[in-house]
């Protein structure tokens, strides 16, 4: 009979927290080349017997296992949960954090705004808000592209899903999310969950209190002063006022927080990473332009947009090695098994998007970027889930891909990008894979004359770039 995985306890599982808290994307690495793809780390205090255990789970089989079986795994949150009654915890509770019949209920209740009529018909509003951001970019002169792309991603998010046109206020808000996921990881690395001032973890709970706050006035001032729209914001807000539902009023609010905060941060990830991509692959870089250089008219439509091979396969590429969320958590409602692991109510499991894209047997080369494979392979949707997988599918899959395909498409038919040389580009885990100092680039005229700059950072041990 086979044994089951390892369970590491004690002072040894004392050494994988740590390394966990330092670097999370490097300790499923080390672990799993110590392990496995399947490893428990126990209770760290040494002859004490029992509580609540992480269990790491890398690969396509066991994303499959859990993410299809929605009403067995529930989700823990991807945020700190926060004291009982604190804005912390009722922000935190949106829909992601949802299981079972309410997580279905109010998943439907969404839906709308996302189905792929109403999608289509962003195309024309999108593009004007491309345009605009986009326009602003000083030829001959270097923009930081995370920034630019954070701001062009929380505008669209805010104007076309939820109806604010109010540029300052929505940049604002968005700010302010930024500055809570911050905040969210440094809690997580000390572990310090003091809420005394100077701590992160009080500001944390302190900034909790002026999302909800600011996220309460801009559901007000829709009621006040909009006509029912078609956005995300006017459905919740037209469902609820219904009360026809069961969604309460600290639904609406944490349901507001989170969609807002996921529609534009893992958009803004995907842009900022994508040009980067191109930029230091110059015959990426030149065939791409090329093939957007075809496109008639624009907006183009939908089949227009669908029918450019290369652009779907540098998206599907650049998500693939730095897929906007890294790692993800679920916990079993009873007791199970995941593979040979026996797992108990309570335990953690640990999946990974980041490291399930980097098994060489589905992805050939997996450290290289190389859109030209989108060609040939078909992943299974458990082995590639750069919006999750199964039942819980991201609600805005549709919604994203037409915006990562415009932007990038309109930025390599009207500049070309180049990496200001020896910057350092660095990724950490802030909830989103993001760059940890930005991304500085220098804007230049479509020339076509595309070449590689060289940068430091630990981007070089993620990807290996052109040259490398």
């Amino acid at each position: 009979m086979a044994t089951a995985p390892p369970e590491i306890r004690g002072a040894a599982a004392w050494r994988w927290y740590y390394r966990y808290l330092r670097d999370p994307l490097a300790c499923f690495a080390e672990a799993k080349a110590a392990f496995g793809p399947l490893v428990a780390f126990g209770n760290p205090l040494p002859f004490v017997k029992g509580g609540r255990r992480t269990v790491l789970a890398l690969g396509g089989e066991y994303n499959r296992e859990v993410f299809s079986q929605p009403d067995l795994y529930r989700p823990t949150g991807q945020v700190v949960r926060g004291p009982k009654g604190s804005a912390q915890r009722r922000i935190r509770l949106g829909i992601f954090a949802m299981h079972g019949g309410q997580h279905r209920t109010q998943r439907r209740l969404m839906q709308p705004p996302f189905l792929k009529g109403a999608v289509a018909s962003y195309a024309e509003p999108m593009a004007r808000l491309i345009d605009e951001i986009i326009g602003r970019w000083p030829v001959g002169g270097e923009v930081d592209m995370y920034r630019e792309m954070r701001t062009l991603s929380n505008w669209v998010a805010a104007h076309i899903l939820f109806g604010n046109e109010d540029f300052a206020a929505s940049i604002r808000l968005g700010l302010m999310i930024e500055r809570w996921l911050e905040l969210d990881s440094a809690t997580r690395r000390t572990f310090l969950f003091l809420n005394v001032p100077g701590t992160a973890y009080h500001a944390l709970l302190q900034q909790a209190v002026e999302i909800e706050k600011a996220t309460k006035e801009a559901i007000e001032r829709n009621r006040r002063t909009r006509t029912p729209g078609s956005d995300v914001l006017s459905n919740l807000i037209r469902v609820f006022d219904s009360g026809k539902t069961r969604m309460t009023e600290a639904d609406l609010v944490a349901h507001g927080v989170i969609l807002y905060a996921a529609s534009f941060e893992t958009t803004a990830n995907v842009l900022a990473w994508t040009l980067f991509l191109i930029a230091e692959h110059p015959q990426v870089a030149a065939a791409l332009a090329g093939e957007v250089a075809a496109i008639e008219g624009w907006p183009p439509d939908e089949d227009a947009i669908d029918g450019l091979p290369l652009l779907d396969g540098v998206i599907r590429e650049s998500m693939r090695l730095m897929p906007p969320v890294a790692y993800t958590f679920r916990s079993p409602l009873a007791e199970t098994r995941l593979g040979k692991m026996p797992l108990h109510v309570g335990d953690n499991i640990i999946l990974s998007h980041f490291w399930s894209h980097r098994d060489p047997a589905v992805f050939p080369e997996p450290d290289r970027f190389l859109p030209e494979r989108w060609r040939d392979i078909r992943p299974d949707p458990y082995e590639y889930i750069p919006f999750s997988a199964g039942p819980r599918l991201c609600l805005g899959y549709s919604f994203a891909t037409l915006e990562l395909k415009l932007t990038i498409a309109r930025i390599m038919q009207r500049f070309r990008l180049t990496v200001v040389p020896g910057a350092r580009i660095d990724a950490i885990v802030q909830l989103t894979l993001r760059p940890a100092h930005g991304i500085p680039m220098e804007v230049h005229d479509a020339d076509g004359h595309f070449a590689a700059a060289p940068v430091t950072g630990n981007i070089g041990t993620m990807v290996k770039l052109a040259g490398a």
